[in-house]
């Protein structure tokens, strides 16, 4: 039988689960889900402010468990709750659109996202508490990095850090706030720097698995860069084999660039070949256009006939979708595929195509 309960008590219970959604403590989010979702399931709620905060806290928790990014859930009709503005304060305003753009970004819809965070950047001030300001910085500053707006992204992700440095139990964000930062080093090819960073960070995150895991495959990621394939391998191999990396999202490009490395060292073909068949087909099942179309080039080249055309429309992919500093690297990889057979005509062709997206950091101002 349904009882009433006041609003201020479940909606208390629903900005401490959020709240814990935020610090990732696990433990507690799983609890307190439960919790709320109990209260939502057996209680009569009248109050459309309390329900739409449950609706976007529980959006929220979906994105951290990774359920959106692998196609589990859909997204709540948020543009049906934004209809009613005056069941709206602040918090849920700059919640809407934190929310909104986070679905965005994880539908690889970079410039869309971007456009959302501003707008709830104009209603941060509502926000009180500092670790849910910081989270918001980090975002977006993460927004940034994914359209190769480095200066903006630096800036952001700097605030986050501050801001978290303020808190107590938010070293794993801190941690993911610097990886953030070695990565954007390693994309411009600053790789001492870089490279200072992952090592500073790797001593700290050995009491955090998922965090450990990114920093290992971003360790790879900054050796493929330098061409320092084998070393890109142990990496890539740590990561998959730290906590459940293996099965998240991140854990499946992975799979794809350790394939990709060991085609390139010319070692373990058939575990590559189902390295890459296992990262393609979840690729298609996230739909993740980047590693759709990384797979698409990795199997072109080393597993099937070369075939310029597949190598083409995989580039327009990425294109396509706006992922530049990937085209320029796929693009690089391509053109010294050939060089190294001695076509030095499509050699030729595919670096001028890399070279269209070549980031100059001096003109970025981060150097």
């Amino acid at each position: 039988m349904s009882t009433d309960i006041a609003p201020e008590m479940l909606g208390a219970k629903i900005v401490e689960w959020y709240r814990c959604i935020v610090a990732r403590d696990m433990e507690q989010v799983i609890t307190l889900k439960n919790e709320v979702e109990r209260f939502v399931e057996t209680t009569e709620i009248h109050d459309e402010k309390v329900l739409s905060f449950y609706s976007l806290v529980m959006f929220r928790y979906q994105l951290l468990m990774e359920d959106f990014q692998k196609r589990k859930v859909i997204p709540p009709d948020l543009e049906v709750i934004n209809k009613n503005d005056s069941v709206y304060d602040g918090l849920l305003k700059f919640l809407y659109y934190f929310m909104s753009g986070q679905a965005e970004f994880y539908q690889g819809r970079y410039k869309s996202a971007i456009r959302l965070y501003r707008i709830a950047e104009g209603l941060v001030n509502h926000i009180q508490d500092k670790s849910e300001k910081a989270e918001f910085f980090y975002r977006l500053g993460e927004s940034y990095y994914r359209i190769d707006q480095y200066t903006f992204a630096v800036a952001y992700i700097e605030q986050a850090i501050d801001l978290f440095e303020q808190q107590q139990f938010y070293k794993e964000k801190i941690l993911n706030c610097k990886l953030l930062l070695a990565a954007i080093n390693t994309e411009l090819s600053l790789f001492e720097k870089a490279e200072s960073v992952y090592q500073s960070v790797l001593s700290e995150a050995k009491d955090f698995p998922t965090t450990h895991a990114l920093i290992l495959r971003s360790l790879g990621m900054n050796r493929t860069r330098q061409h320092k394939l084998e070393e890109a391998r142990q990496y890539f191999m740590q990561a998959l084999n730290t906590g459940n990396h293996m099965e998240s999202v991140v854990g499946m490009k992975t799979q794809g660039d350790l394939a990709n490395v060991l085609f390139r060292l010319q070692c373990d073909y058939d575990y590559a070949l189902t390295l890459l068949q296992e990262a393609k087909s979840r690729a298609v099942e996230y739909k993740n256009q980047e590693y759709l179309a990384r797979c698409t080039v990795t199997e072109t080249l080393f597993v099937n006939e070369s075939n310029e055309e597949q190598l083409l429309e995989a580039l327009k992919r990425l294109e396509e979708h706006k992922l530049y500093f990937e085209y320029y690297e796929v693009a690089e990889e391509i053109a010294i595929y050939y060089e190294e057979r001695g076509i030095i005509d499509k050699a030729f062709f595919f670096m001028k195509e890399a070279t269209k997206y070549r980031i100059n950091p001096t003109l970025l101002g981060v150097e």
